[in-house]
């Protein structure tokens, strides 16, 4: 019973230890639908998505921003400020930047397509 009782506990420490590296992995796993959400209660108007994708621990969003009043850059910042200090959505970023920003002329608008960048805290997630 002895003996049984020792290879019972062998294989329990196993089942624990992988049960910990699970919880680790799970732990540090992003909810991308939570940082969605996030985006949006952050978004001015004027200001919207056209595409969106994660890769290889870098975060991308490509958008556009048009106003009326000329005010497109300043919508564009707040945008950005905002999220930076929206915990919620930050936690998981230690890098948070546009790296590009191109106007055009469509239908008579001035339209600011943009990219913001992130790096995420460790390596690549997704959820």
């Amino acid at each position: 019973q002895r003996k049984e009782l020792e290879e019972f506990n062998k294989e329990y420490a196993i089942f624990s230890e992988g049960a910990k590296d699970i919880q680790q992995i799970l732990s540090q796993r992003i909810n991308w639908a939570e940082k969605l959400n996030r985006m949006s209660l952050n978004l001015p108007s004027g200001v919207w998505f056209n595409e969106f994708s994660v890769s290889s621990g870098n975060f991308y969003l490509k958008g556009a921003v048009v106003s009326l009043k000329k005010e497109e850059m300043g919508l564009l910042r707040n945008f950005v400020d905002n999220l930076k200090k929206d915990s919620a959505f930050y936690k998981d970023f230690t890098s948070l930047e546009l790296i590009s920003v191109r106007k055009e002329s469509i239908g008579g608008y001035e339209v600011v397509n943009f990219i913001l960048t992130g790096t995420l805290t460790g390596a690549v997630k997704a959820k």
